[in-house]
């Protein structure tokens, strides 16, 4: 019998480092250069589709790339 293994998508894998960085910004260079996801962007926009509060930058770094962070989560009690 074969066991299906559900591996992370692209999406997934932004969102667990913006999660474990969660109010801090990542630079966009991380996705391409260490995780090897050229096409962030769209992956980003697909979560904020999702309704995650992402937050891109007003600045670009030296290379051209913008940084993201997620926004914490508001509760209201």
């Amino acid at each position: 019998m074969e066991k299906l293994i559900n591996k992370p998508t692209q999406c997934d894998k932004i969102l667990k480092v913006l999660e474990d960085n969660t109010g801090e910004w990542v630079n966009g260079r991380y996705f391409v250069q260490t995780m090897m996801i050229s096409q962030y962007h769209a992956r980003i926009f697909e979560l904020q589709d999702k309704g995650y509060n992402i937050e891109s930058s007003e600045f670009k770094d030296d290379f051209g790339f913008k940084s993201y962070r997620l926004k914490p989560s508001e509760t209201l009690f």
